[in-house]
C-alpha cells in the first residue's frame, strides 16, 4: 500500500551528525568512542522509557558522554558534557538528497510529518536551523508523551496528533530500532541505509530499503 502520510526520524536519518560526532570524540579525546557514546545514549534513552521516567534527549547524551569517560578514566561533569552537546545537536546540516527529496515528496501531495527524540525546542532549532521546517506539516517531539522511540505508544501518540491512519503512514528512519518498532505498532516502515547502518535482523522487516530521500521519493512518485 502507498502511504498518504510519511513521517521522519531526524537524527542521522535527515541530519548529518558529524559535527555532533567531531564534538564527541573532542570531548572523549578519541574518535573510537563516538559509536560506544551514541549506543550508551540509545540504550539509556530506552532505560528511561521502562522505567517510566523521562529526561531531556541532550542530556540522556551527556550522561552517555560522561559515562562512556568515566569507564575510560576521562573525568567530565555534566556540565562540561552538556558544553560540547547542546550546541552541535542544534546546528547540524541535513544529507545532501534531503532537501530535494522531501520538496519532491511534498509537491507530490504526501503529508510530511517529523518526529524525533530530540526535546520540541531541540528539535524546532535543528529544523529551522537546516531550513527544513517549512517542509513538513507537522514536527512533533516525544517530549510531549514523555517516552522515547521505539515505544509503540509514541508511533500511537503520533498518528493520533495528526489524524493519520496507522496503515497509511510510513515511519522513514535510518534506524533499525524505530523501523521495526513503527512495524510493530501497526505502521508501514522504510529503511534508509546510510553508511554503516542496517536493519536489526531480528527484528519487524521494513516494507521498503532506500539508499537517501531521493530515492525514496523515486520509489513513492513512480
Amino acid at each position: 500500500m502507498t502511504p498518504k502520510t510519511l513521517i521522519f526520524d531526524i537524527n542521522e536519518t535527515l541530519l548529518d551528525m558529524d559535527e555532533v560526532k567531531s564534538a564527541v570524540a573532542s570531548a572523549l579525546g578519541n574518535d573510537a568512542l563516538v559509536p560506544l557514546w551514541f549506543s550508551t545514549l540509545l540504550h539509556y534513552s530506552l532505560v528511561e522509557t521502562t522505567c517510566e521516567r523521562f529526561h531531556d534527549f541532550s542530556d540522556i547524551g551527556a550522561a552517555a558522554m560522561v559515562m562512556v569517560g568515566h569507564s575510560q578514566g576521562i573525568a567530565l561533569d555534566m556540565e562540561t558534557a552538556r558544553s560540547y552537546i547542546v550546541p552541535a545537536m542544534t546546528s547540524i546540516p541535513p544529507h545532501p538528497d534531503v532537501l530535494t527529496g522531501l520538496t519532491r515528496l511534498k509537491k507530490a501531495g504526501f503529508s510530511l510529518v517529523a518526529l524525533s527524540n530530540s526535546s520540541k525546542a531541540g528539535l524546532d532549532h535543528q529544523l529551522d536551523n537546516a531550513k527544513l521546517a517549512p517542509l513538513f506539516d507537522s514536527i512533533l517531539s516525544v517530549e510531549s508523551v514523555r517516552k522515547y522511540k521505539p515505544s509503540a505508544s509514541v508511533y500511537h501518540w503520533a498518528c493520533n496528533q495528526i489524524v493519520a491512519k496507522r496503515k497509511e503512514t510510513m515511519m522513514v528512519a535510518a534506524h533499525g530500532w524505530d523501523t521495526s518498532g513503527a512495524k510493530a505498532a501497526g505502521l508501514l516502515s522504510a529503511f534508509v541505509a546510510r553508511p554503516g547502518k542496517m536493519e536489526y535482523p531480528l527484528g519487524l522487516a521494513a516494507d521498503m530499503t532506500v539508499k537517501d530521500i531521493q530515492h525514496l521519493a523515486d520509489i513513492l512518485i513512480g
